[in-house]
């Protein structure tokens, strides 16, 4: 293969002389490798002798430009006529504009008008697939993509977990003792016998004993500090601890994940995942606001979980199932009113048995939430808004703000992505239950002694931790 870049004088001569005919180029090949590359191609045809490829990324391209991405081909090999850049560096979401032209029978043959989104990036060695050409069309979309554009139905974000990408995720470090769900764990970041890994073309999230890490022993849960100033994500929480009394070191290390390079507002989320086993363990995949600009406090600016279902396989008031065989999920936009907008759906199966794809729509007009493309809950604003779904008594709601808002405020701005796994909090497990053995929930909510008495009955919890990790299949975000 020869390749090389035509001067801007050689493009536009060249162009001129195209012609539209009776000869039909082939279907383009475009390719988005990892770490870097870009590799775009047509298979071979007697017929051809040139092969020109012009492209921009995330802007338009007339047919007399010379794009950011320019290769001029002479010779086909192994089949193909191709071009490749291999320092060109893409991401998932971006869009090359192009345009080809085609030299085949000593005339030339122009096709643009071109685009090709990149939904994932591909290993260097994997074979072309012809990509039929469309119109690069953009249709008008109400999903806004913060540092970027979006196109109605265009896939705006995806990840398949073939490895782990830094410029994307952020494997976050901190201790929640100022969340409002206050859950028993601490997130860190492990060099060894990590939280957060990629295994097998799956994201694996697995909750550990903190006394089980090096330096620590069940001494230190009582007496010891723990220290993640060093490569701490969030200054809203604690980076440093220091155990004193019943205020024990979070018992539980567990690993969480932000889009925090990727933002959106509006848009179909889906999550293929299998979710986490055990006792008191829950899932976290959710929704998280971006600039929290209706408050940072009692969920006030809006908390969406796509799907979460309680870890212990039989869990109950006696009236009520709680167990790993509900799934539920929703809008949290309130602590004293938390499970206002939540709602569930019983399985006769554990949800933790299998991979299942959990959907979430989130338009101006509603939210709905589907589950192997079975739509199960909906939530829409009453004529005043999502407040007005809440009661007078649910008196944390910052109803001013919210009024200030669209109907659906304050699920109206920037949103990000979250994948983790947690244990205990104050809000995930009701009070008065009963797990397996008709063994009570071992704490109160929102006891000062909870993660006290939580892991003080760690020899039960424990024995129940089979499947403790959650796995994720992939994330896909597609414009409305």
């Amino acid at each position: 293969m020869a390749a090389v870049v035509i001067t801007r004088a050689c493009a536009l001569l060249f162009i001129l002389h195209t012609s539209y005919g009776q000869y039909q180029i082939p279907d383009v090949s475009i390719q988005a490798l990892r770490p870097k590359g870009f590799r775009v191609s047509i298979p071979d045809d007697p017929k051809i002798s040139l092969f020109v490829f012009q492209g921009n990324i995330n802007r338009a391209i007339g047919r007399t430009d010379v794009g950011s991405i320019s290769g001029e081909v002479t010779n086909a090999k192994d089949g193909r006529w191709s071009y490749e850049d291999p320092n060109l560096e893409l991401k998932v979401g971006d869009v090359i504009n192009y345009y080809v032209v085609v030299s085949a029978n000593r005339a030339g043959f122009v096709k643009d008008n071109l685009s090709f989104t990149v939904s994932a990036l591909e290993d260097r060695n994997t074979q072309p697939v012809p990509t039929t050409s469309t119109p690069a069309e953009c249709k008008t979309t109400i999903t806004k993509v913060r540092g970027g554009t979006a196109c109605s139905g265009q896939v705006i974000f995806e990840e398949n977990f073939d490895n782990l990408r830094d410029d994307v995720w952020q494997i976050e470090q901190y201790i929640p003792v100022y969340s409002t769900d206050f859950p028993f764990v601490s997130y860190q970041r492990l060099s060894d016998n990590p939280t957060v890994v990629v295994d097998g073309g799956n994201l694996r999230i697995t909750p550990k004993l903190q006394q089980r890490l090096p330096g620590f022993t069940d001494a230190s849960i009582y007496t010891g500090s723990l220290n993640l100033f060093s490569g701490c994500t969030s200054a809203a929480e604690a980076c440093m601890m220091d155990a004193w009394g019943a205020n024990i070191l979070p018992p539980i290390v567990s690993g969480r994940i932000t889009s925090k390079a990727f933002a959106f507002t509006y848009g179909t989320v889906h999550v293929r995942a299998k979710l986490p086993q055990g006792d008191w363990v829950y899932p976290e995949i959710l929704l998280e606001p971006f600039l929290k600009k209706y408050g940072s406090t009692h969920h006030s600016s809006g908390v969406v979980k796509i799907a979460s279902a309680r870890g212990n396989k039989e869990l109950s008031s006696g009236v009520t199932d709680y167990s790993n065989k509900v799934l539920f999920g929703g809008p949290i936009m309130d602590f004293k009113c938390h499970d206002n907008l939540l709602a569930n759906k019983v399985s006769s199966s554990y949800w933790g048995d299998d991979f299942h794809e959990y959907s979430l729509g989130w338009s101006p007009d509603r939210i709905t939430l589907s589950v192997d493309g079975e739509e199960w809950a909906r939530v829409e604003p009453a004529a005043s808004g999502l407040a007005g779904r809440f009661s007078q008594n649910c008196d944390q709601l910052p109803r001013n703000l919210l009024r200030a808002g669209t109907k659906m405020a304050p699920f109206d701005d920037y949103f990000y992505l979250t994948l983790g796994v947690a244990a205990g909090s104050v809000t995930e497990f009701p009070d008065g239950v009963h797990t397996m053995g008709g063994r009570p929930k071992p704490w109160t909510n929102p006891s000062r002694k909870a993660v006290l008495n939580f892991w003080q009955d760690m020899d039960a919890w424990l024995a129940t931790w089979n499947q403790p990790q959650m796995l994720v299949d992939y994330v896909k975000v597609v414009a409305l």
